[in-house]
């Protein structure tokens, strides 16, 4: 008998083969998906910034402070993830000023960005409760790794 587990995709509840991470309807990889978001969501100032030199060293000053660790379910579930991603507190679109900016960036896990962080920016007022949130989240992790306890 084959071990079976739950898609990976937040969400999903189809059982797949133990050996996979994604169902078929979700196994497209991140090439895809980011072409695809690249096609339907970004725009081309955003692209642009996003494959600069400026992004490559602000994104990787942001995982540097952060300890490589997705500082929101850390700070929230007490849980040591991977973050695999930096995200703008303040989006792109919403005030480019801030694009570089460390206090307006968090590393964070895929998972992380897709179930909770876009579920919340989808309306005005739970975005702005996740960007205290999340605001805070950084602010108090600095503290423990800063300061020590």
């Amino acid at each position: 008998m084959a071990y079976k587990k739950y898609c990976a995709r937040c969400g999903c509840n189809k059982l797949i083969d133990a050996t996979k991470t994604y169902c078929e309807a979700h196994a497209r990889t991140n090439a895809e998906r980011n072409a695809e978001y690249d096609r339907t969501q970004r725009d081309r100032k955003a692209k642009t910034f996003y494959n600069s030199a400026e992004w490559q060293t602000a994104r990787a000053a942001a995982l540097a402070r952060d300890t490589g660790i997705d500082v929101y379910i850390y700070m929230t579930e007490h849980r040591v993830v991977p973050a695999t991603m930096v995200h703008h507190i303040v989006e792109l679109r919403e005030d480019y000023s801030k694009r570089s900016t460390l206090s307006n960036l968090i590393s964070i896990s895929e998972a992380t960005h897709e179930g909770v962080i876009r579920q919340a920016y989808s309306s005005p007022d739970t975005k702005r409760t996740m960007q205290q949130a999340l605001r805070k989240a950084v602010k108090d992790y600095q503290k423990i790794v800063v300061g020590g306890g």
